[in-house]
């Protein structure tokens, strides 16, 4: 049976690896596409650019797996990380030679809004972006088999591009870095 788009979440487990957040990003894109929004290419880049700093922030940081969540919200595209830290993200001050330092100064330019805060596994931290809708009051969508609950976001242990259908567990057990900085 069809669901508001608003109702509709999505989400799936990033590794603990800086090298899985390019496939995070293109997963992310490829679940926008999929609702059938107008994604152009400066919309495309300011997505992954976006999802790609926050979901290495998670993983530098904590070490540890994050779950990125995408949803629509009828008017604009919602990106959630969440990870094991409680810290929330705020944007440090980078001089110029720092190499790390400016990924929340970037999400805070370019979002249409972001913010982090307090949830059960540690912190989410999100952004938004204004993206219109590619079907005049298209307002429902049909889930494939492909796609997965955001409460069904567990994955199984092997780079599956599918989520194994399990009970959700939250994430814990990681030790978290006490003073988050962000990337």
């Amino acid at each position: 049976m069809p669901r508001p788009l608003e109702e509709l979440s999505y989400a799936f487990t990033v590794q603990a690896l800086v090298e899985a957040v390019p496939a995070a990003r293109d997963r992310v894109v490829d679940r926008v596409r999929g609702l059938g929004l107008v994604l152009d290419q400066e919309l495309i880049y300011d997505l992954k650019l976006l999802t790609g700093e926050l979901v290495a922030n998670a993983v530098t940081y904590t070490q540890a797996a994050c779950v990125v969540c995408v949803r629509w919200t009828g008017e604009r595209l919602r990106v959630e990380v969440a990870d094991v830290d409680s810290t929330l993200a705020v944007p440090t001050r980078a001089l110029s030679t720092d190499e790390h330092g400016r990924g929340l100064f970037l999400v805070a330019a370019m979002a249409t809004e972001w913010g982090s805060q307090h949830c059960a596994a540690g912190k989410k931290t999100w952004f938004e972006l204004a993206v219109p809708a590619s079907v005049e009051g298209a307002t429902t969508v049909t889930s494939s088999l492909s796609e997965v609950p955001a409460e069904q976001a567990i994955v199984n242990g092997e780079d599956s591009a599918r989520p194994a259908l399990v009970e959700p567990v939250p994430i814990v057990g990681e030790y978290a870095r006490a003073a988050h900085q962000a990337a």
